[in-house]
């Protein structure tokens, strides 16, 4: 197992984010499409603002849907 320590939430986001693009990238290489889901909440806020501004990737290949564990 790999464990990694970030030095704040937005050093994760961001690390975070650019794993996500990498995979996005290659699904839209690979696949011509991605999809994805993402958490909602507003601890992902800055995750999907490092996200949305991540460079190269073809966002009309792209689907996105958030998920919300809520019921009723």
């Amino acid at each position: 197992m790999i464990v990694k320590v970030f030095e704040d939430k937005n050093a994760l986001s961001v690390a975070s984010a650019e794993h996500a693009a990498a995979a996005l990238r290659h699904a839209v290489r690979d696949h011509q499409r991605a999809r994805i889901v993402v958490a909602t909440g507003t601890s992902q806020l800055d995750f999907l603002d490092a996200l949305t501004k991540a460079r190269d990737i073809d966002w009309q290949r792209g689907e996105m849907s958030h998920l919300d564990e809520n019921i009723g």
